[in-house]
């Protein structure tokens, strides 16, 4: 006699069974996806770095590359998105300590009050926060920032010439900023130096100038955490500007530093953008070249456009368009006046060596930074809104200024890139004008814009 089969289990208890097994299937995935969240973000973030086409690898192209040199790019733009993920994770961690500072700061320059010595350490956090993983230092530098808020001896002393140095530089400790500042906001901003500019030895040999720069461009960031970017960019900037821009300062320079610098600029420039940036080693030694726009910006202002590849530089910028600061001209994917001041003085200086092609990408990107500038960064009342790169009153003015004079909103004569007319030009330039003025004068952004208005027509 046969076995009886075995009754069936009943349609409710095999649904149940079936999803408790999907159940438990998503659970053990999203138990996994959990503890391995920050490897797949990171993964993520290095395949839109490797996306964004913003780095010139040791090789050039990628046409015939061996299984050891895609190794290597792995291994690179694995590191260089760690460094993304941990400055995230800085300024998420400090944001909610540094805001609030930086508010008083913003209301009190509101109200006409010079808070210059505050904006040096926060200029050095800024730096510590962005570029560096040193915490202890930017926790240091906090607690400088909340008491210089009750030194307001020190907010007008940082305006002046230090006697120690000669610099313009008080409340910074890091040299590059101390030169940069002395620059920005003391000597090509009118003053007249009392003591010598002891600063500037550090520099004042072809040998010395040509070692100061390229420890800033040859980045070690897998090994450091720090990432050079800035620190490049503005003493260069610092540097051109004082040996080829500026009257004389009443400092000897060693007559070869002007050489050295031109010789340096040539050097770092990419034959194949046409752009000037960072140049990262990697874990086997090898330079990795990024294309800066922030950077090939001031290479390009500084020197006055007297520099090779600039039609390749405009299309270049035009191809990171989409791209964010600092390889591209968004930030946080928006425009900024600051970055649309960079892109459009690098048109204005690469239009004589553009095609058709180029000028007409060239109009529609102006055209779209314009519109954003006057509908989404100034205000009704006069002012700029500040933002989170142009952080501060000071800043959101002198950039908002710059930027509508590079474009010729103010005056046809220096409208390169258009014939169109501006009829609201003239009551825009008043209304700045007057809110500027009364805000006052104390701080060196809101000075500047205010300089540039009186000499726009």
């Amino acid at each position: 006699m046969s076995e009886a089969t075995p009754p069936a289990a009943p349609p409710n208890r095999r649904k149940r069974k079936n999803a408790i097994a999907i159940l438990l299937a998503l659970t053990i995935v999203f138990v996994v996806l959990y503890f391995q969240r920050e490897r797949l973000i990171r993964t993520y973030v290095c395949y839109r770095v490797y996306r964004s086409k913003v780095f010139t690898p040791p090789w050039g192209g990628e046409s015939s590359l061996t299984w050891n040199d895609f190794r290597e790019m792995a291994g690179f733009y694995w590191d260089f998105a760690g460094y993304i993920l941990d400055r995230q994770t800085r300024v998420k961690k400090f944001d909610p300590i540094l805001k609030p500072l930086v508010h008083q700061i913003d209301s009190r320059q509101a109200a006409g009050e010079g808070m210059q010595y505050s904006m040096h350490i926060y200029r050095e956090i800024r730096w510590l926060l962005n570029f560096t993983p040193d915490e202890a230092a930017t926790r240091a530098r906090i607690d400088d920032l909340r008491k210089s808020l009750e030194e307001s001896d020190k907010q007008k002393l940082a305006l002046q010439q230090q006697p120690s140095d000669g610099s313009y530089a008080l409340g910074i400790n890091v040299w590059y900023l101390t030169l940069y500042y002395s620059v920005e906001d003391g000597l090509d901003n009118g003053a007249s130096p009392q003591y010598r500019l002891a600063f500037l030895d550090r520099i004042n040999s072809t040998e010395k100038l040509t070692a100061q720069l390229n420890s800033a461009l040859y980045d070690d960031l897998p090994r450091s955490g720090r990432f050079n970017r800035e620190e490049l960019d503005e003493t260069f900037s610092a540097l051109a500007r004082l040996l080829f821009k500026m009257q004389p300062v009443g400092y000897a320079f060693d007559p070869g530093l002007r050489d050295a610098l031109k010789a340096f600029v040539i050097r770092w420039q990419n034959p194949a953008t046409g752009c000037w940036g960072q140049w990262i080693v990697d874990r086997n030694g090898r330079v990795w070249k990024m294309d800066d726009m922030g950077m090939t910006f001031h290479v390009v202002s500084d020197l006055n456009g007297n520099l090779p590849h600039l039609d390749l530089v405009a299309k270049r910028l035009l191809q990171l368009d989409r791209t964010d600061f600092p390889a591209g001209i968004l930030f946080d994917g928006h425009y900024e006046n600051h970055l649309n001041w960079d892109a459009v003085k690098i048109f204005r200086y690469a239009w004589p060596f553009l095609d058709d092609a180029t000028r007409r990408q060239a109009r529609a990107e102006i055209s779209n930074m314009l519109s954003w500038c006057l509908t989404k960064s100034l205000q009704p009342d006069g002012s700029f809104k500040v933002s989170d790169l142009d952080d501060t009153v000071g800043d959101a003015y002198s950039y908002g200024v710059e930027f509508l004079r590079e474009t010729g909103y103010f005056g046809s004569a220096s409208r390169f890139w258009t014939d169109q007319d501006f009829p609201d030009a003239k009551a825009v330039h008043d209304r700045v004008e007057a809110k500027i003025k009364g805000i006052g004068l104390d701080d060196p952004g809101l000075k500047n814009a205010y300089t540039v208005l009186e000499e726009s027509p």
